[in-house]
C-alpha cells in the first residue's frame, strides 16, 4: 500500500442531512497532512451543501440505501485504501488535531489494533451542553490518560477471573470503551477479518467494533483527551 493514505475516514449519514456539512468542515479543518488521509462519504441523499464540500476536496460519495448499518459502512471499507479505518457519524465532529493523534498513536505503536479517545457532549446546535447524557463519555479507570494494553494480557487476566473479556474491559479498563463510532479507529485487518459478519448486522456498529478488536491480538489505546465533538439530540 506505498503512497496510500494512511488513514481512510468513512463518514456515513442515513436519512439525515441537517449536521453532515459540519462533520465535514471538521474535517477540513485537520492539522493532519491532506496527502495522510482519504474521506469516503456514504449517505443515501443528495445535498448540495455537502455534496459541494465533497467535490472542493476531492472526497469520495458513495450512494448507498442499504438499511442494514454493517453494510452501509461496509461499502465505504470496500472503497478504503488506508491502513487504519476511523469512523464519523453525520451529526458529530472531529476537533482538528484529532486525525494527528490517531496517526501519531498507530505509528508509535506499531502493534496497535484499536484506538479510542473521549468526548465532548454538544448539543444540536453544536454548543457544549454539560449534564446532557454525561454519563456515557468514555473515560479510563485505570489510573492513566492515556493507557496503552496488550489483548493477550487483558484475555489472561479475564480468563484467570474467568470474566469475560468485554465486560471486564468495561468494568476494569474503560467506561464505555465501546461508546460512540466517531471516538474509534481500527486497524483495517480487524474489520476485514469479520466482513462476513459485518454485512448482517443491522445496528450496533460501534460495539462491533470494539469487540472485533478483542478478539484479534496487539494492543489497545484508551486515551481521556476529548477528540470527538459527540451531538446529543432527539434523533440519537
Amino acid at each position: 500500500m506505498t503512497g496510500q493514505p494512511y488513514i481512510s475516514v468513512i463518514v456515513t449519514a442515513y436519512n439525515r442531512k441537517r449536521y453532515l456539512p459540519f462533520a465535514l468542515k471538521s474535517l477540513e479543518a485537520q492539522t493532519l497532512p491532506r496527502d495522510r488521509f482519504e474521506v469516503i462519504v456514504v449517505k443515501n441523499f443528495d445535498d448540495p451543501e455537502s455534496d459541494s464540500i465533497i467535490s472542493r476536496n476531492g472526497w469520495r460519495s458513495i450512494y448507498s440505501n442499504e438499511s442494514y448499518q454493517g453494510r452501509f459502512y461496509l461499502a465505504g471499507l470496500e472503497e478504503a485504501k488506508g491502513y487504519v479505518i476511523t469512523f464519523l457519524d453525520d451529526d458529530d465532529m472531529y476537533v482538528n488535531s484529532r486525525l494527528a493523534e490517531v496517526h501519531k498513536a498507530f505509528t508509535t505503536y506499531k502493534g496497535l489494533i484499536y484506538f479510542h479517545n473521549s468526548q465532548t457532549v454538544i448539543d444540536k446546535e453544536g454548543r457544549e451542553a454539560p449534564g446532557v447524557k454525561q454519563q456515557r463519555v468514555s473515560k479510563n479507570i485505570i489510573k492513566a490518560e492515556d493507557a496503552v494494553i496488550s489483548v493477550e494480557a487483558l484475555r489472561e487476566v479475564s480468563k484467570r477471573y474467568k470474566v469475560d473479556l468485554v465486560g471486564f474491559v468495561l468494568r476494569f479498563v474503560r467506561a464505555h470503551a465501546d461508546f460512540n463510532g466517531s471516538s474509534m479507529a481500527v486497524r483495517r485487518e480487524v474489520i476485514e477479518a469479520v466482513s462476513g459478519l459485518l454485512r448482517e448486522l443491522p445496528i450496533g456498529i460501534d460495539i462491533f467494533t470494539f469487540s472485533s478488536a478483542l478478539k484479534a491480538e496487539g494492543l489497545l489505546y484508551f486515551t481521556d483527551r476529548r477528540l470527538t465533538l459527540y451531538r446529543a439530540h432527539s434523533e440519537n
